[in-house]
């Protein structure tokens, strides 16, 4: 398994959505990819038979929201306990989408159950990711590689909702990549989910650093309390 975003290689200290992604080496993962060609449907139901053996809610997209709605699935991983093992693993999913017409644009929707996922993004973005603001603050900025001087590289959003539910919001525009990441925790549902937007698909939102893209992070937080529960 591999998921990269651009921006590991010089955040690598302070990358929560990394967590999600490549925590998911750590248990027995399933993976299914390319949608391609004439088998493209075939596969993606194959995909969703699997993703439905997910021991929490998996959310998903709806075929009609944007922008998904020029986005196709084509990687599921899973994260699950080991056949024998006494390990406590924590149930992940991830779901990765790529442009239809074979753009650059991506997204990831994922989801993880119980609530430490996002406390440890918190503690992360506070900690090593945002340390110029205090550890509540609903607007923050950093700079490139965290040096005095350097332009800005990265805002985060405290408080945004996504439902009734308080989400965080991370913008990076920094070195070479691009990206929008939101997570949530779900009561309810007793998990944390991440949504995040890459490269054509993220500059739909905004391609600076400002504290007036909060309204970005809303249309973003708008659309994960669009994402519904796979049947």
């Amino acid at each position: 398994m591999r998921v990269t975003l651009a921006r590991h290689a010089l955040f690598g200290a302070r990358l929560p959505v990394r967590r999600l992604l490549t925590a998911l080496v750590l248990a027995c993962a399933v993976l299914l990819g390319g949608l391609g060609g004439p088998a493209g449907a075939t596969r993606a139901a194959d995909l969703f038979t699997e993703l439905r053996t997910f021991p929490g809610v998996v959310l998903l997209p709806p075929p009609e929201l944007e922008p998904f709605a020029t986005l196709e699935p084509w990687r599921v991983e899973l994260n699950r306990p080991r056949p024998g093992s006494t390990s406590v693993v924590r149930g992940r999913y991830l779901v990765q989408y790529r442009d239809r017409a074979g753009g650059t644009g991506s997204a990831q929707v994922g989801g993880t159950i119980g609530r430490d996922e996002l406390d440890q993004t918190l503690s992360a973005m506070a900690s090593r990711s945002f340390r110029r603001c205090p550890a509540d603050a609903p607007y923050c900025t950093e700079n490139v590689a965290g040096q005095d001087g350097a332009p800005l590289a990265s805002e985060l959003f405290r408080g945004v909702q996504v439902g009734d539910s308080e989400a965080v919001v991370e913008h990076v525009v920094c070195c070479g990549g691009h990206y929008w990441s939101l997570t949530w925790y779900d009561a309810p549902r007793d998990s944390t989910y991440t949504l995040v937007l890459v490269g054509p698909v993220a500059d739909l939102y905004g391609t600076s650093i400002a504290q007036e893209n909060v309204v970005a992070a809303e249309r973003i937080a708008g659309i994960a309390a669009r994402l519904t529960p796979l049947e």
